[in-house]
């Protein structure tokens, strides 16, 4: 996808381009919920590979939006000369330094050994400021909270841990308590608020 941010959408609507042939937002809501579901289901018999870098971030994008969005998995291109202003809060600009701060916060994970050998106080509070940090980045028009808990849970596991994304998903409590404490982070670049709610999620990976 190329353009500004009205690129985006059906000549004259508001609705996402879509490969459904949608042009009802509700509509489309609705049936990419389902359908990005089932591809998050197929996950576990077939996880996205990758090294845990940005092009497996991008990968695990993909293969959620396949079926709807034409730019599945791609960074998106809009807006550019302007922080990007979502329900109040702000996000990076598209292009080149968004880039770059991505692929920054992904050399750094890396360089912390993808998390592996911490103690839990240690792991969650890294956890939070690497996912504090990303969600700022905001890579993609559409999906990002559903890519980043996939691609979370994946290193979490990877790294000894156990996230419990089913209660994140079903327990609106949780679920209102973390996306509120990653608008603080985002906000105030303060990641304590989401860490103490990751704490409550995350645990020993049983053996």
């Amino acid at each position: 996808m190329s353009g500004g941010w009205e690129s985006y959408f059906i000549p004259g609507t508001k609705v996402l381009k879509n490969r459904l042939g949608l042009d009802d937002a509700e509509e489309l809501r609705i049936l990419e919920e389902k359908l990005v579901f089932l591809r998050i289901a197929e996950l576990d018999s077939a996880p996205v590979e990758g090294a845990f870098d940005y092009a497996h971030f991008k990968a695990i994008h993909r293969h959620l939006f396949q079926d709807v969005y034409d730019w599945a998995g791609e960074e998106r291109t809009a807006p550019t000369d302007q922080f990007m202003i979502k329900a109040g809060h702000a996000y990076y600009p598209a292009g080149p330094e968004m880039t770059k701060t991505a692929e920054k916060l992904f050399a750094g994970l890396a360089k912390d050994d993808f998390l592996r050998g911490l103690e839990i106080d240690e792991f969650v509070a890294k956890l939070a400021e690497l996912w504090g940090e990303l969600n700022v980045v905001h890579s993609f028009r559409e999906g990002n909270t559903r890519t980043q808990t996939v691609f979370f849970d994946a290193l979490v596991t990877a790294a000894g841990y156990q996230l419990n994304v089913e209660r994140l998903a079903s327990d609106s409590r949780v679920r209102a308590e973390f996306i509120a404490a990653r608008f603080h982070s985002q906000d105030t670049g303060d990641n304590t608020q989401l860490e103490e709610v990751l704490r409550g999620l995350v645990g020993k990976r049983a053996v």
